[in-house]
This record gives structure tokens, sequence and C-alpha cells, in this order.
């Protein structure tokens, strides 16, 4: 049920995707989807949690230090259907008002980023995570319309490594 909602939210965005399109995606029965997740916004903050999961796991698994974790976050060259649903997710949640508009805060791991920078005190760490994470959600937000407004080729890997450059910079600087 999950993997359908987030294959309909890529495609679609979460407000235009109901529940019972969800159940009809995964061939199940509406009343199962209900039962699991009791509303939208409970399927929200489960595909959240899910996410959240996810980047901690990897983060976990590969030993990744604090840029790493970053990069992590930047995503690949190529942006899969995964990284699309979540940005949705995250952008529609972040706009919208309601139950929805808090599940980012109840499954945000980035809290774990300074730590993983390593400093005395956390104030450094906490400022540079800011600005890199303002990078990072900038470009993966507004890709596409900075791609088409600066005539760029979608997925260019040399604007893409200027990107991990410019977060390489901000992290020693930081």
């Amino acid at each position: 049920m999950l993997d359908a909602a987030d294959r309909l939210f890529a495609e679609a965005g979460p407000g235009n995707v109901s529940l019972r399109t969800i159940a009809q995606e995964a061939g199940v029965n509406y009343g199962l989807v209900h039962r699991h997740f009791g509303t939208k916004d409970g399927l929200f903050d489960r595909l959240l949690e899910r996410y959240a999961e996810r980047w901690a796991e990897q983060v976990e698994e590969q030993g990744l230090d604090y840029l790493g974790a970053l990069e992590e976050l930047l995503g690949p060259r190529v942006e899969g259907p995964e990284s699309g649903a979540y940005m949705r997710l995250l952008a529609w949640t972040l706009l919208s008002s309601g139950p929805s508009a808090e599940a980012h805060r109840r499954h945000a791991t980035l809290d774990r980023l300074p730590e993983l920078g390593g400093a005395d005190t956390l104030e450094a760490p906490i400022a540079t995570t800011a600005t890199a994470l303002a990078l990072v959600f900038g470009w993966r937000f507004f890709r596409p319309f900075i791609e088409d407004a600066l005539h760029l080729e979608r997925g260019d890997p040399e604007v893409y490594e200027a990107m991990r450059a410019a977060l390489r910079r901000l992290v020693e600087r930081g």
C-alpha cells in the first residue's frame, strides 16, 4: 500500500490522490487501507516515517560522515521515482494545514546531522547544517525550474557535480 502511494504521489502529487485510488493501485480493498492508516494524514505520517527510516539506515549502514549524509540527501545524479515522491510529499505537508503539516516534524531525522559534524559545540554545525540543507532542498525542490530557467540539460552531470562541490566547500568552511 505504501509503495502504491509512493508511485501515485510521484505521478500526480498527494493532493490529487485519494485513499480509494491507493487501494485500487495496491490491489486491495479500501477498508484495508482505512484500517491500517485511518486517514490520508495517517498514510502521510507512515510514508514520512518510512523515508526517515530509510535515510537513517543508509547513514548507518554505509557509515556516512557528515558530508556523506548531506550528499545522500542531495540525491543521485538522476532522480528516481522515490525522490520525486518524497519531495512532493514533503512539500505538500509543509504547505498544508492540519495533522499532515506536523507529520514531517515527527519523523525528522535531520537533527542527527550536527552530531555527525563532530564539533565540540553544536553552534557551528547547526548553522552549517541549516545552510547545507537550504542548498540541498532548494536544489531538490526547484531543480526542474532552475534547469528550465537557465536552459540546462536535464540531469546534466556537470551541474550535479557543481552542486556537490558547493556542498563540500560549505562543509569545509563550516
